[in-house]
C-alpha cells in the first residue's frame, strides 16, 4: 500500500518532491526513535538514582534511630546523675539547719496570667512552692536553690525561712 502512495506521489509531484517526502518522513521516524532511545535511557538514569537515594535514606533513617537511642541513653544518664547530685547536695550534716525556701518561676507565672501553659515547666511554678534544703547557714542554704533552680531559667527566691 505505501508503494502505491510513493509510485501516486510520483506521478503527481514528481520524482523530487516524492523524494522530499520521503526524507522527512524518515527524519520523523528517526526523531521519534532518537526520543524513544532517550528516554528509556533517562528512565534506567532515574531509577538508578531512585535506589542510590533510597539506600542513602535507608543508611540516614539508621544512623538517626543510633542516634535517638544513643540520646535517650544519655538522657537517663544526666538524669541519673541529677538526680545524684540532688541527693548529695541535701544530706544532712550535724551541723546543718533547715531552711524553707520559697521559689516560683518568672515564665510560667507570666504565662499562666496570660492564659497560657509553658513549653516544658508544669503550671505549679506559677506559685511559690516551698523546698527544704540544709545548710550551716541561709547563704550557703541560697546558694544550694540557686544551683538547683538557676535564675537564668527565670527562678525567683521568694523568701528563705530558718525551721530549726
Amino acid at each position: 500500500m505505501t508503494e502505491f502512495w510513493l509510485i501516486l506521489a510520483a506521478l503527481v509531484i514528481g520524482i523530487p518532491g516524492a523524494l522530499f517526502i520521503v526524507l522527512q518522513v524518515n527524519a520523523a521516524h528517526r526523531k521519534q526513535v532518537l526520543a524513544y532511545e532517550w528516554s528509556s535511557a533517562e528512565v534506567i538514569r532515574r531509577g538508578q538514582r531512585l535506589d542510590q537515594l533510597e539506600k542513602l535514606t535507608k543508611d540516614a533513617q539508621k544512623k538517626i534511630n543510633e542516634l535517638t537511642k544513643e540520646n535517650t541513653e544519655l538522657r537517663v544518664e544526666v538524669a541519673k546523675l541529677e538526680r545524684m547530685a540532688a541527693e548529695a547536695l541535701q544530706a544532712p550534716t550535724e551541723s546543718d539547719k533547715i531552711f524553707q525556701i520559697g521559689i516560683f518561676n518568672q515564665e510560667v507565672r507570666r504565662a499562666h496570667m496570660m492564659g497560657q501553659k509553658h513549653r516544658t515547666l508544669d503550671d505549679k511554678w506559677a506559685d511559690i512552692n516551698y523546698e527544704e534544703f540544709f545548710a550551716p547557714n541561709e547563704e550557703a542554704a541560697r546558694k544550694k536553690a540557686i544551683r538547683k533552680y538557676p535564675p537564668e531559667r527565670s527562678f525567683v527566691i521568694e523568701n528563705i525561712t530558718q525551721k530549726r
